[in-house]
């Protein structure tokens, strides 16, 4: 996949990638803006709270109704989500239609209403959207852990934010936020599919060229990572244990990131990891169980996860501490190394059929780093991992006294107890 870029006077950066045979097109603007922008007490959820609002109606478009009903006219479809480190708006239409596409997030970004009544409407929507959040213990558990990850730091704090703050943070506030990450400088328009770069960049100067350069604040970035505190816990009435094991892995394009991923692989990655087989398949410990990694600018995180017996939660926590030891301590075989690596290349590829993907590839890489690796450099690192890599990261990244617990259950004391003894060597 090549891809062309053009940064405009102004800042904005404009990146495309044809691909001849497609028959639609995936349009997106991403913002430099995440939660870790965000102070949790003053203003924490006010990024995912904009952006739900870019949705509810602009001078052009004045309603939701009006946006939505233009893009289904087409065959089209949008959406956004926050993370960390971004924003991503975007648009997926018959190629043809691209102009519409860049219409429609351009006036979104530039001229939504932010009406007083669509704001208060929306809160309610949020704290809705928390309350599914917080329901669903398979995903809650992982926000358990940041805090034990980097603590202090916006990171440690969820995407979704504050209730208090999502209740009472003013239109004013809201705006002010806005005016102050939304620059050119700051954003990056990322097409993909049957595309012309030249005719897109006409169409996004035309749309976005007269906005002003102007500087946008910083990110805090991290600089202590690991709590004291070994558990997070949460007392819940569930039917299972839920329970992650993580630890600070590498950042963005950190040389030992692709070792990483490969560990994460093998021990997590599908119906024939270390993981599956060995604690659900043959000691039935667990009904699903998985190991991943994710990468920030400045760190990362490695996280197993696990839904556990309430019965067998101690068991299960012995045998993913066993595991995690056995990958640092055992050299990697050929084969299995081999398996992993062809997994995530395997993946990367098979992503790369899809616009919507690269789209977000390439506004993700750019937005955060400032530059795309492109995917032949990323399936040389995979491919470049050696079993040496393999355990020399390893030994570093799990080792014991880095490793930190969040665990929902009626009764997590025993597990904490199990957890800590072993991290600590006690029988």
């Amino acid at each position: 996949m090549t891809h062309k870029e053009t940064t405009l006077p102004n800042g904005l950066r404009i990146v495309t990638a044809h691909m001849a045979d497609a028959f639609s097109v995936t349009a997106s603007i991403a913002v430099g803006v995440g939660s870790r922008y965000e102070d949790f007490e003053v203003n924490g959820g006010v990024t995912h709270f904009l952006e739900h609002l870019f949705f509810k109606g602009t001078k052009k478009r004045p309603s939701t109704k009006i946006i939505s009903e233009q893009i289904d006219a087409v065959g089209g479809y949008n959406n956004a989500y926050t993370s960390n480190d971004m924003t991503n708006y975007y648009v997926k239409a018959p190629y043809q239609h691209l102009g519409l596409a860049l219409d429609i997030l351009s006036d979104m970004l530039r001229d939504s209403l932010f009406d007083a009544a669509e704001i208060d409407r929306e809160r309610g929507v949020v704290l809705e959207e928390m309350n599914v959040y917080h329901d669903d213990p398979h995903r809650y558990v992982y926000r358990l852990t940041p805090p034990l990850l980097w603590p202090g730091h916006p990171l440690s704090q969820p995407v979704l934010g504050s209730e208090d703050v999502i209740k009472n943070i003013t239109r004013d506030q809201i705006v002010s936020y806005k005016e102050s990450h939304y620059k050119p400088g700051n954003m990056v328009v990322a097409i993909a599919g049957r595309v012309d770069h030249d005719a897109a960049v006409k169409m996004v100067t035309g749309l976005l060229g007269d906005l002003p350069a102007e500087e946008t604040p910083a990110e805090l970035m991290v600089e202590k990572t690991l709590a004291p505190d070994m558990v997070a816990s949460l007392t819940k009435d569930t039917a299972q244990t839920h329970l992650t094991i993580n630890t600070i892995a590498y950042p963005t394009r950190h040389a030992k990131d692709p070792a990483a991923r490969v560990i994460a692989a093998i021990l997590g990655r599908g119906l024939s990891s270390r993981l599956f087989l060995n604690v659900r398949e043959r000691k039935g410990l667990a009904y699903s169980i998985n190991a991943g990694t994710d990468s920030f600018v400045d760190t990362g995180e490695f996280a197993v996860y696990a839904g556990v017996n309430l019965d067998k939660t101690n068991d299960a926590i012995v045998a993913i501490l066993e595991e995690l030891e056995k990958i640092r301590t055992e050299p990697v075989g050929a084969e299995e190394l081999a398996k992993a690596k062809s997994q995530l290349s395997g993946g990367l590829q098979m992503a790369m059929e899809s616009n919507g993907a690269i789209a977000d590839r390439l506004a993700t890489q750019m937005v955060i780093m400032g530059s795309i690796k492109s995917v032949e450099q990323s399936l040389k690192d995979i491919n470049g991992v050696t079993a040496e890599d393999v355990q020399a990261v390893a030994a570093e990244m799990l080792e014991p006294s880095r490793l930190r617990m969040g665990i929902i259950s009626p009764d997590p004391s025993g597990a904490i107890k199990t957890f800590e003894q072993a991290i600590k060597g006690e029988k």
